[in-house]
């Protein structure tokens, strides 16, 4: 049996018989055309736009590609990259604990924010009221890419 590799978050398995996405990010494995990475960052999310005692954020991979932003709980890649098991298991029974996809179509407005006192985060609000609270380095460069990938922000 071959193995297959995500081209986008790295993710590698034994050739799948039924799933032609990834099972951690939802990425086309075969066929068609697939995403074009445009940035790429470690850092944290949290789904709440609350500058104090809101949830705690969560450490995570956050991507930019031409077709949506995704972040990608590290709890998810931490367990065992070998199986597809834990994230997909997650994924499949709980959507507010698993990676999380926003189309660039359905981004309504990126924006500064707070976590507590000091740390600054970015705000990116989707269609349907969503929100994705992200800190990561070199927030301004996000933030240019975000408005120029996003059709609704031009």
């Amino acid at each position: 049996m071959s193995e297959i590799k995500c081209p986008l978050c790295g993710f590698a398995e034994q050739a799948p018989d039924d799933e032609d996405c990834c099972p951690r990010c939802g990425t086309r494995l075969a066929g068609g055309e697939g995403e074009k990475k445009l940035l790429e960052a470690s850092g944290t999310f949290t789904t709440e736009d609350k500058q104090f005692f809101g949830k705690m954020s969560t450490s995570a991979s956050i991507y930019l590609t031409d077709r949506r932003l995704l972040a990608i709980p590290e709890k998810l890649e931490g367990f065992n990259l070998r199986t597809g098991l834990t994230a997909a298991a997650v994924n499949k029974m709980t959507g507010q604990y698993g990676a999380i996809s926003i189309p660039l179509e359905e981004i309504q407005a990126v924006r500064d924010g707070k976590f507590g006192l000091l740390q600054k985060a970015l705000v990116v609000v989707a269609a349907d009221g969503g929100v994705l609270k992200l800190t990561l380095p070199k927030q301004a460069q996000w933030k240019e890419a975000i408005l120029a990938a996003a059709p609704n922000l031009h």
